[in-house]
């Protein structure tokens, strides 16, 4: 619902100041293309574009997009510019998806399961530059995830039960990606 994809039965949801129950499929449209990125828990990549085509697709459109140099950096990428997704594992995979939706520098990034098929080397590289786009860029990430290791650089905590809140609260004890156990 955060990210326009889904509508809420009943009440509204207000994102920034805009209230994305009284907008029409067009507003909404722009809204997940210049302020929402997705990384989704099944990678959508295009198959017939090679990762770096993947990750121009959406820099191509945005309105301040991040450098493509330093994105494929951070997420240790660039060695696979040339190569299609059905060339790469599915740790690689998920990093040109997290790529793809950072490249865009979105005010939102909604991210599901952001490491789960990532090596610990790769999920805290992944998890700095996330910390990089909070900081640097302000960019306000909300990631579902099982590990509760990657909770811990959170500025706020919710757990979910049962599609409910079972509790919430603010991280007082914050750590760095560099110093989580993962």
């Amino acid at each position: 619902m955060l990210g326009g994809l889904d509508s809420l039965d009943k009440g509204e949801l207000t994102v920034a100041g805009r209230k994305l129950t009284e907008l029409n499929k067009n507003k909404l449209t722009e809204y997940r293309k210049e302020d929402v990125g997705f990384v989704f828990q099944f990678y959508n990549l295009i198959p017939d574009l090679t990762v770096e085509e993947n990750i121009e697709v959406v820099s191509d459109i945005a309105k301040n997009p991040l450098d493509i140099e330093e994105v494929l950096k951070a997420l240790d990428i660039k060695k696979y510019c040339t190569r299609f997704p059905k060339e790469l594992s599915g740790g690689q995979q998920q990093r040109v998806a997290i790529a793809r939706a950072m490249i865009k520098n979105p005010k939102l990034l909604l991210c599901d399961e952001l490491t789960g098929a990532l090596d610990t080397k790769s999920s805290r590289s992944v998890l700095k530059f996330v910390g990089k786009m909070n900081r640097q860029f302000g960019t306000t990430i909300i990631i579902i995830t099982h590990n509760e290791a990657i909770a811990q650089m959170a500025d706020r905590i919710t757990w979910i039960k049962d599609g409910k809140t079972a509790k919430s609260k603010d991280n007082q004890n914050k750590i760095s990606a560099e110093n989580l156990e993962l």
